[in-house]
């Protein structure tokens, strides 16, 4: 995987929809002080991504559509929370682990529409066949991501960003396994 084609596709697409994804940010993270509404919003967001990695028009109430998701957000939120806060219990490295191995679930949750043990299964998959490009992309959306936080709401600009590289990211594995392989067919002498 090309990272540096990654962050410079990340960045145009964050720029062309700039204004949606930085309300939409900021929608995300209000809205989840109510807690009941983290996931299904947390889902719109990456929902945005998606729209803007496909090259639609995003709009500021995509964030809105995990709403109509509610119930697989949460159980996805649920089971995957839970595995890496176990992880962490774990002397933290499992911790960390799981979360790299999970960074595509949320994105894949969304593309493909699978249920939430398909899109952890798949995020797994996805990262350990590509351990080297996970781990780099991993590492870039967690230090914007800390950068952000650091910064006074620096994260309405660093986690639509973050999310949309993660986003851009699985769906560029997903299109690679779609690939028809080709057959070399040799000639019979």
């Amino acid at each position: 995987m090309d990272v540096e084609g990654l962050l410079k596709n990340t960045w145009y697409v964050f720029r062309d929809n700039f204004v949606a994804f930085v309300v939409g940010s900021i929608v995300a993270v209000i809205g989840s002080i109510l807690i009941v509404t983290i996931a299904p919003l947390f889902y719109g967001l990456t929902y945005m991504a998606l729209k803007g990695v496909k090259g639609e028009k995003v709009e500021i109430n995509d964030v809105f559509e995990g709403f109509h998701h509610f119930a697989k957000s949460w159980i996805f939120a649920i089971i995957a929370g839970v595995l890496i806060f176990i992880g962490y219990m774990a002397f933290v490295i499992p911790g960390v682990i799981l979360s790299i191995l999970l960074v595509y679930a949320l994105p894949l949750l969304v593309i493909k529409d699978y249920n939430s043990i398909d899109a952890i299964r798949e995020s797994i998959s996805f990262s350990r066949e590509n351990l080297a490009d996970t781990l780099v992309i991993f590492v870039v959306g967690t230090f914007i991501n800390f950068v952000g936080g650091a910064i006074t709401f620096g994260f309405i600009f660093s986690l639509p960003f973050a999310t949309i590289l993660y986003t851009k990211a699985a769906n560029s594995i997903v299109k690679e396994r779609q690939l028809p392989t080709t057959k070399v067919v040799g000639l019979s002498g």
